[in-house]
């Protein structure tokens, strides 16, 4: 039976950046996909988040044809993909996953990104069809998205006495504004007393922590009567904060300022900062931002400078994002 600390140790190292799907590759020619891609390996950016998404649902085949074409090492990148719970348990995640993969054109992924289970969910057979999916060789290795402490303690609890796959992630929003869940006592205790690491998304909350301060959320309702985002279409507000951190972004310029940096690369190395964080999702789609958003990294140097410098723009009524079921637009 492998251990826990076995299961980490054997999966593939991942880059402390990764790059994100969502409006960013439906949104660009495919050959500045391609590009991208290309330059963040070159960059040693090595993981990818995939996923079928409401609005833009032909990513993965994009995606995948990149990957085709550009041909890397298939031990060169570790790809992610998430499995939702729109149509769940109808669709099983087995058929989701088969589905992704033709459209990838792939063979297996090394990650499933699972949305978290709902209270009248038979637990211990929802983690058994997650695992099923590694004993069939479909995916490495899977992590939990936006699930509660709890629920990952008693998955690792169930599925550790039965010798079977254990969550290696978790998935959470987390950026310089919305740190109090993260860094909450709860969470906090479960990353130090289990190993589980976190993949920080959100991380500039759609842009606007980098200065795009009029993006904002459309809804599928929306979308559908004509409705366009500002842009690109970014996560919803839990919590109802967004405008607090629009109206704080003038203090985070002004610190980028300070510490010769900008606003994009502090956020950035605010997530980075987090023992607790082994990579921090993001979504571009110009090579000047991705290159930018890599100089984030040498601001760790200064890292307990930066955290104190960015403990104002936090803000403590953020909340954890209910689920989200596009069918129902709820």
């Amino acid at each position: 039976m492998m251990t826990y600390t076995q299961l980490v140790e054997s999966f593939p190292k991942i880059s402390s950046i990764s790059l994100g799907s969502w409006n960013t590759f439906s949104r660009l020619k495919f050959e500045d996909g391609m590009a991208l891609v290309r330059q963040a390996l070159d960059l040693g950016i090595n993981f990818f988040d995939v996923g079928y998404y409401w609005d833009k649902p032909h990513t993965e085949i994009i995606f995948g044809r990149i990957l085709q074409v550009l041909a890397p090492p298939r031990d060169g990148y570790v790809l992610a993909e998430k499995l939702w719970l729109w149509d769940y348990p109808a669709q099983s995640f087995k058929s989701q996953l088969q589905q992704a993969l033709i459209r990838l054109a792939v063979d297996y992924v090394d990650l499933v990104m699972v949305s978290r289970p709902t209270p009248e969910t038979d637990f211990n057979s929802f983690c058994e069809e997650i695992v099923t999916l590694v004993d069939l060789g479909l995916t490495r290795g899977w992590g939990a998205t936006n699930w509660e402490p709890e629920q990952i303690r008693r998955a690792q609890v169930y599925l550790g006495e039965r010798g079977k796959a254990q969550p290696l992630l978790v998935q959470l929003q987390y950026n310089l504004a919305r740190r109090t869940i993260v860094e909450g006592a709860e969470f906090s205790r479960l990353f130090a007393e289990t190993g589980i690491r976190l993949c920080a998304a959100h991380t500039m909350e759609g842009g606007i922590l980098a200065g795009h301060l009029n993006r904002d959320r459309v809804d599928p309702s929306a979308a559908a009567m004509g409705k366009v985002p500002v842009d690109r279409n970014i996560a919803r507000d839990a919590g109802g904060v967004r405008d607090r951190i629009r109206a704080n972004y003038p203090i985070l310029k002004e610190t980028a300022s300070r510490f010769k940096a900008t606003p994009a690369q502090i956020a950035i190395a605010a997530v980075l900062a987090n023992k607790a964080t082994a990579t921090a999702l993001i979504g571009v789609t110009r090579a000047s931002n991705l290159e930018e958003d890599i100089g984030a990294i040498k601001l760790l140097d200064r890292g307990e400078e930066l955290l104190a410098a960015i403990a104002p723009l936090a803000i403590d009524s953020v909340a954890h994002p209910r689920l989200f079921d596009p069918i129902k637009n709820e």
